[in-house]
């Protein structure tokens, strides 16, 4: 009995994952390719419901929208180019994921319920994500 407990606590493990691929740096004036990316193995029609991803090319003083995406299933991979500034600036691209419609209700990529005017709004993590990349 006490293993079939066990067995059934394992297989209700959540693996919900929000990540961003981009290289290190990249070349002055070259497009930069990002892949985003978010999933959820929650089932009971939990999904990506809110996939929200902005950039900047100038170190983050100023921030544009590079995705706004609903509704997208258990998983998404999105592809997108940005081109560098100047040699010597930054590209940051920040993502934040809501998992939404699932038993759980809406929640960031630890599991913990979105605090829509807490650390969503402020771009904090959880639930956003964020990376840098040099521009040489």
């Amino acid at each position: 009995m006490v293993w079939l407990l066990g067995m059934a606590a394992t297989g209700l493990a959540v693996e919900r994952t929000v990540a961003i691929e981009a290289p290190q740096s990249t070349k002055a004036g070259e497009a930069c390719r990002v892949v985003l990316i978010a999933g959820t193995t929650a089932g009971q029609g939990e999904q990506v419901g809110i996939f929200q991803a902005d950039y900047s090319t100038d170190g983050g003083r100023t921030w544009a929208g590079l995705c706004y995406l609903d509704k997208l299933g258990p998983e998404t991979r999105q592809e997108r180019a940005i081109t560098a500034g100047p040699a010597g600036s930054e590209i940051r691209v920040r993502l934040r994921v809501a998992f939404r419609e699932g038993l759980a209700g809406d929640v960031d990529f630890r599991g913990a319920a979105i605090r829509w005017t807490g650390p969503w709004d402020k771009w904090q993590e959880p639930p956003a994500k964020s990376v840098r990349v040099a521009v040489k």
